[in-house]
């Protein structure tokens, strides 16, 4: 046993060595310079480590374009489930970024692996810590291309008589296309909960107007014959303000879309 540990303190030694000969630049800023994979287990032990360093980096303009165009389809629909729980993309300059906040760790470490593997941030997970409140973990991604164009997508600006147009989150067009079971297990481990009275899931819709949430109903029965009904929560917007709960019956049919998606500290989300 002893010689294992001292194997994985060894292997440890190496990962932080390389991660600051190969990400961090004499000035401390953390740079990006190989596409790779590291096993889960040594992967979290390196987060904190690189969590220290919030400087970020540097990325031209021509490397920004390429690592937009490079974004698969999967991660689309990731941020799809971010967006339709608590993600938000704001403007930062010219271009986009998305930004983090969640109180659950696990999630919020996968998102920025996820992230970190695609190129798309090159700081690490900043902790908050709130008096008698639950720890916040946040992250932000460069400004991108990639974030710019879902920008447009999920947003539209709107005047208030203010002195300046408001920008709101908004449904995309193509949001058939987007919601696969992937991004559904995105938006129950964000904003999902589970009624253990019920035996439900509820998705907290509340950012959302009635029309966008009926919108979201009609998809999840058309597209996976997944049924629901709308409930309006107290002391809320008169336009916005609402949940879907999903009956006891079709409890199943999510568990069987999801289940393989859903991290294992979320799985009390569906009820498991």
């Amino acid at each position: 046993m002893k010689v294992i540990a001292n194997m994985f303190s060894i292997k440890l030694l190496i990962l932080i060595i390389f991660l600051y000969s190969n990400y961090f630049t004499p000035a401390g800023e953390f740079i990006f310079k190989y596409e790779i994979l590291i096993s889960d287990s040594i992967f979290y032990m390196a987060i904190p480590i690189i969590s220290k360093k919030r400087t970020r980096g540097y990325m031209s303009k021509e490397e920004k374009i390429r690592v937009s165009n490079n974004i698969p389809d999967w991660f689309k629909q990731v941020i799809c489930g971010i967006m339709l729980s608590d993600g938000s993309i704001r403007m930062n300059g010219k271009q986009a970024l998305l930004s983090i906040q969640q109180t659950h760790k696990e999630l919020t470490q996968e998102i920025w692996k996820m992230c970190f593997q695609l190129n798309l941030v090159l700081s690490g997970i900043h902790i908050i810590n709130r008096d008698n409140k639950k720890r916040v973990y946040s992250f932000q991604t460069l400004s991108l291309p990639f974030f710019t164009s879902l920008y447009k997508d999920w947003y539209k600006s709107i005047d208030n008589c203010s002195a300046a147009p408001q920008n709101i989150k908004v449904l995309p067009l193509n949001l058939d296309f987007l919601f696969t079971p992937l991004a559904l297990a995105f938006l129950i481990m964000g904003d999902g909960s589970w009624d253990k009275y019920g035996s439900r899931i509820i998705l907290h819709l509340n950012n959302f107007t009635l029309y966008e949430v009926n919108r979201i109903q009609s998809i999840l029965l058309n597209k996976f014959d997944i049924s629901s009904y709308l409930v309006k929560t107290p002391h809320s917007e008169i336009d916005r303000g609402y949940v879907l709960k999903i009956p006891s019956k079709d409890v199943d049919k999510i568990r069987a879309l999801v289940s393989s998606h859903i991290y294992p500290t979320l799985k009390y989300k569906i009820g498991l």
